[in-house]
């Protein structure tokens, strides 16, 4: 059997998410208190990649309130934020989009996938121009002689008197 080597490092980059912009999922919330004693969220985050999904953890501090906000606006919590309380419950579930990146492993951990940031709705998706809806609507008489290639000197008239 032949094969292509790989190192300990090579093997643990191969199960990893390239750096880049990824839709995501929360799958679950917890509030939780960090080291330092200062209230956070702990998110597992599902990410969607072209051919896999990669499981990420995050972590919403105040200390990283870039990143706190971005979350609250991408997902639409934003009135929460803006009222100073963000409660992990409330983040089960809420899908968006973030950036990816790549932090590279030590002696105790290998590489791993983590949270750049979160991008808001109105950069994540380039606002379009909402279609025109196609709504049916009756015709007058002589839109409906020139649709169906009518005499326009008789008159169509679908009026019925009841």
């Amino acid at each position: 059997m032949k094969f292509t080597p790989m190192t300990a490092d090579e093997l643990a980059r191969a199960s990893l998410l390239p750096a880049g912009t990824y839709g995501f999922e929360v799958i679950n919330a917890l509030d939780k208190i960090s080291k330092t004693g200062n209230e956070m969220i702990e998110l597992k985050l599902n990410v969607f990649g072209n051919d896999s999904e990669a499981h990420v953890f995050d972590y919403l501090l105040e200390k990283m309130a870039f990143k706190l906000r971005h979350f609250a606006e991408c997902v639409g919590l934003l009135a929460d934020y803006e009222n100073g309380v963000l409660d992990a419950y409330r983040c089960n579930g809420k899908v968006g989009m973030l950036k990816l990146g790549i932090e590279p492993g030590n002696e105790a951990y290998g590489p791993k996938n983590v949270v750049k940031d979160y991008i808001p709705t109105e950069k994540a998706v380039e606002k379009a121009p909402a279609p025109t809806p196609d709504i049916p609507r009756k015709l007058k008489p002589n839109e409906f002689n020139a649709k169906h290639g009518l005499d326009s000197s008789k008159v169509f008239d679908d009026d019925i008197a009841f």
